[in-house]
């Protein structure tokens, strides 16, 4: 019926309080009408999520998929953990960083050095102003 990253996104909206579970649960039962469609735009589509909601959820996303990454390239997180935060990060919708900081697996310091070089790399400033 649907991926699992339609069930992932839903279910960070869910958590968040930006759509109700009769609203994911539509959505889903559109989609597998029109499976070519990803749930954020069926949710969209279905008018249960404006264009930045979306458009900022999945940025947020990405972020967090970027962090996760350069967080086990820096071996400060192994494969396994970054799977269980990014799980957590699904049921809860807080940030990745602020879980693996909240789990043991990095410290506050660690997390922030990683996310400035995010930064640095996604070509953002040090508030995330664009250079």
């Amino acid at each position: 019926m649907s991926d699992v990253k339609s069930e992932r996104l839903g279910q960070v909206l869910l958590s968040q309080g930006i759509i109700t579970r009769e609203q994911l649960e539509h959505a889903l039962r559109e989609q597998a009408k029109k499976p070519f469609l990803r749930i954020g735009e069926v949710l969209f589509t279905l008018g249960y999520l404006s264009f930045s909601q979306l458009e900022e959820q999945l940025e947020q996303q990405y972020r967090d998929m970027r962090l996760g990454q350069l967080l086990v390239r820096k071996g400060l997180l192994d494969s396994d953990q970054l799977e269980q935060a990014m799980e957590e990060h699904e049921n809860s919708g807080l940030l990745l960083g602020h879980l693996v900081i909240k789990l043991g697996f990095c410290t506050l310091e660690q997390v922030s050095r990683v996310l400035e070089e995010q930064r640095v790399l996604s070509g953002t400033g040090p508030l995330g102003a664009r250079r």
